[in-house]
């Protein structure tokens, strides 16, 4: 690369202020289309990475290399397609990976802060990143879903339930809902599958023995997710002596990536895991609204796709030590209670000791 510097300053929306990444690159990195120079900048690769690093002026900010840490986690989601990214170039424009940086810097008169007198730096770009979540989209193109309207009807008809059966929400009977509110027709899929029914002299509806049977399959089957799967909720992987650590206190959250590798649907299972922590509890003025909107859900769900991932060749390797550690518990538990109903049977047997 040649060419007088370009001053480049990349911010995470959301971060604070201070939290910007500057570096100052080579003039011809001014001629890559937006999506080239972020490939540059985080590329995947630890040796590109390490690269780039030595270009940040640590001396100047300490703080870059580990501001520089945070955009890493968030590139691997967008290569992996768990998430978009929204540009920005300055304060509201808007910008789109196949614009050319030159064609969005300005031109400084002087060195830019990051540079130098002997380093100018006659153009700069400001640039924003902001992450856009969408497990929706991401469900559909996984195929765990056919259709977001199938994968709505279900995501709602539960959530309906939840506020009834958990809050005793109040519905009004059926035909005195608004063919507007966005809960008629959830309630009607309910009717319809004869978890609901009139009842009493006001008519309003309330949940059947049918009901009931599907709202305890469901409780069942998130308890046996938390009895099998919260041991991946602390994971601590060791690349130098390829080991697992579990329970540290500092993991990563790697549920999701192991609910797909143990042939789950991530959707499914983070949204009743979702129900059942009580993340729904946080809209109960509000869900009658909000319930009839995708975004909603793509809020609730967000776990499924903004999430910690390691490669694919560690992760059965995690799943394997993880049901080894829950098996290594369990027969510790047997152990302690084993040696606490023999102890019990000989204070049996021999009678208590005279304290006297």
């Amino acid at each position: 690369m040649s060419g007088l510097g370009f001053a480049l300053s990349v911010s995470l929306a959301g971060m604070p202020l201070d939290a910007v990444l500057e570096i100052v690159l080579p003039g011809d990195y001014a001629f890559l289309s937006l999506g080239q120079l972020l490939d540059a900048i985080f590329p995947e690769d630890e040796a590109g990475q390490l690269a780039v690093e030595e270009l940040l002026d640590a001396a100047e900010n300490p703080d870059l290399p580990d501001i520089y840490d945070c955009f890493l986690p968030l590139m691997d989601q967008y290569r992996s397609g768990l998430c978009h990214i929204k540009l920005s170039a300055g304060i509201g424009r808007t910008a789109q990976l196949s614009d050319l940086a030159a064609d969005l810097s300005q031109q400084l008169p002087t060195a830019s802060r990051s540079g130098s007198l002997d380093n100018p730096a006659p153009c700069s770009l400001e640039l924003v990143i902001e992450p856009e979540y969408l497990p929706l989209d991401y469900a559909i193109a996984q195929g765990y879903a056919d259709s977001e309207e199938e994968l709505l009807s279900w995501l709602q008809l539960c959530t309906l339930l939840y506020f009834l059966d958990k809050h005793e929400y109040r519905l009004p009977p059926l035909a005195e809902i608004s063919e507007s509110s966005p809960l008629q027709p959830i309630a009607a899929g309910l009717f319809d599958c004869d978890f609901l029914a009139s009842g009493g002299e006001t008519g309003c509806p309330e949940i059947t023995p049918e009901g009931r049977r599907f709202i305890g399959a469901l409780l069942a089957e998130t308890e046996a997710y938390i009895d099998r799967f919260n041991v991946f909720k602390d994971v601590l992987w060791d690349w130098d002596t390829q080991s697992t650590e579990f329970d540290t206190g500092y993991g990563d959250d790697l549920r999701v990536q192991v609910f797909i590798a143990e042939g789950l649907d991530p959707v499914r299972t983070v949204f009743l895991l979702r129900l059942y922590d009580g993340t729904l509890d946080e809209c109960a003025a509000t869900w009658p609204e909000l319930i009839g909107n995708s975004g909603f859900f793509d809020q609730v769900l967000e776990p499924v796709v903004n999430r910690c991932q390691v490669p694919e060749e560690v992760i059965q390797e995690i799943v394997d030590d993880g049901y080894t550690y829950l098996e290594e518990q369990a027969e510790a538990i047997r152990e302690e209670r084993s040696q606490a109903q023999m102890a019990g049977r000989l204070q049996a047997s021999f009678g208590q000791p005279d304290t006297d």
